[in-house]
């Protein structure tokens, strides 16, 4: 092997997460959601995520009613292979990034002036923080992982500059790596984003029962890895399950 050298890892691929049947519908609105985790009290107590910036790595967001207010997202680079393809930079051409930016801060272009979201509008876990826009997954919904790193990186460097607050990072994605959190590159990144003051959420997986591990990066110890509940079309926590397709790890 070459001096200096350890240890190679392949560059995998990384596939963005949905449902297990590739579906992004849900059975429970984002109202009755909010309500259940309990967003509403803390929208209440003041607390919105204003002065917040969420990096978003994904496939992109498209500035639909709810995330084209001015200021609402902020783009950062677009490291896809769309981009390399030639296609406007930024955009979401997959779905998969929007979506996931309307969960985390969207908020109806009409109720924008700092209220508190009425009973009819539409609003995100945290309708008052802003969306720094890194897209890395193209049309198909796919990246590898140097562009996740490459991404992961970009947010570190740039988490103060221009204005910027980035105190979250969103990985709506894994791959099914297997290598200790200790040896991986992937995981290496993530704890260098945790350890420069970003709180990393990332999902855990749709493989369910098959693997019985969390998806890469979300088993890294250092972040947040967030599975799925089946709330069972009720607002109370008392009846959720665990539907079997979530990694369990």
């Amino acid at each position: 092997g070459a001096p200096g050298v350890v240890s190679a890892t392949g560059d995998a691929a990384v596939r963005l997460s949905g449902l297990a049947d590739g579906s992004t519908q849900s059975g429970t609105s984002m109202g009755a959601l909010t309500r259940t985790i309990g967003a509403h009290d803390l929208w209440e107590a003041g607390v919105t995520g204003a002065g917040i910036d969420v990096a978003l790595i994904d496939s992109g967001v498209v500035p639909v009613n709810g995330l084209s207010t001015p200021g609402k997202v902020v783009n950062g680079p677009d490291l896809s292979f769309d981009q390399q393809a030639g296609a406007p930079p930024y955009l979401d051409t997959f779905g998969h990034g929007t979506n996931i930016a309307g969960i985390i801060a969207g908020r109806d272009n009409a109720n924008s002036n700092g209220s508190l979201p009425g009973s009819g509008d539409f609003a995100g876990i945290a309708p008052g923080a802003r969306i720094v826009n890194v897209k890395v997954a193209s049309a198909g919904g796919e990246t590898d992982v140097s562009q996740v790193i490459a991404a992961i990186d970009w947010v570190v460097q740039h988490r103060s500059s221009d204005g910027l607050n980035i105190r979250v990072l969103n990985l709506s994605f894994g791959t099914d790596g297997t290598q200790d959190p200790l040896v991986d590159p992937l995981a290496y990144a993530v704890e260098v984003a945790w350890r420069n003051g970003i709180v990393v959420v990332a999902a855990a997986g749709n493989a369910g029962e098959q693997r019985r591990r969390l998806a890469n990066p979300a088993v890294d110890p250092y972040i947040i890895a967030v599975g799925a509940a089946d709330t069972h079309a009720t607002s109370t926590l008392g009846d959720d399950t665990v539907p079997t397709w979530s990694s369990p790890g």
